[in-house]
């Protein structure tokens, strides 16, 4: 971008303090470089973002809304965009995990990522291990880029790209990282724990028992057990109903067989 439309830009800003214009300018130089991948900014936007970057970073009073306005961006895309040149021009040394899943959305990917930086910085020799800082934005990115491939969740593609790092850096780190978060995966069932079928097999334990129970010719309802009892009644009831019809008859037929005797 032209020096003198940047310094317009500046101005309209409120950006009064050279110590702040000169960093903007070097962001700018830096973001030329280092954020030719970053989609859906304009060289007007990016010089405003480097403008607002500078005077974070120099505690520079701005208002930002207005920043947000003067680029020509919604706020989502103007905060989105901010974040990747904030991580791509290594002004952030321990984006964490989380925040990094926030603003690409993969939260669910976060506690994978976390175990593939652990396996990987153990895998690494003692003397590594004292120098490395797993914080920086290039192992952060490339572990939740590497989470998202292996649980096969759909990430934004400027997430690769926010590491700052070269591709075939980035790439190649992936590629180390891709073992650690296949392991991970592949033992996620076993840490679940077997499926909860207890109340299935019960429900089918009580069903047989009832299907067994209904073949023996038992009653298995409370209606069933009401209409075995009427039967069983009756049947009692029969022996008594025979004799006392018996009874009846005989005291008839001696009725009826008395005038004639006499």
């Amino acid at each position: 971008m032209d020096k003198e439309l940047f310094r317009k830009l500046a101005s309209k800003m409120g950006i009064s303090s050279v110590r702040v214009l000169s960093q903007a300018e070097e962001y700018m130089r830096l973001s030329q470089v280092r954020c030719t991948s970053l989609g859906g900014a304009t060289a007007t936007s990016k010089a405003i973002i480097c403008l607002e970057l500078a005077a974070t970073a120099m505690k520079f009073p701005l208002d930002k809304e207005f920043a947000i306005k003067l680029s020509g961006l919604n706020k989502k895309i103007y905060q989105s965009s901010l974040k990747s040149m904030e991580c791509m021009l290594g002004l952030q040394s321990g984006v964490g995990l989380r925040e990094l899943a926030v603003q690409y959305g993969c939260m669910e990917a976060v506690k994978v990522a976390s175990q593939i930086l652990q396996r990987y910085g153990a895998s690494l020799p003692a003397a590594q291990q004292q120098d490395l800082d797993l914080s920086k934005p290039l192992f952060t990115t490339a572990a939740l880029f590497t989470a998202c491939k292996c649980m096969k969740i759909r990430a934004d593609k400027k997430l690769a790209s926010s590491s700052g790092a070269k591709k075939g850096i980035f790439d190649r780190l992936c590629s180390q990282l891709q073992k650690f978060g296949q392991e991970i995966c592949s033992s996620a069932p076993s840490m679940k724990g077997p499926p909860k079928t207890t109340q299935k097999r019960q429900k089918t334990l009580t069903e047989t028992l009832q299907e067994t129970e209904e073949d023996d010719g038992l009653p298995t309802s409370p209606k069933q057990q009401r209409e075995q009892q009427l039967r069983d009644d009756e049947a009692e009831e029969d022996p008594r109903q025979n004799y006392e019809e018996w009874k009846r008859k005989i005291l008839e037929n001696a009725m009826r067989a008395t005038p004639g005797d006499s």
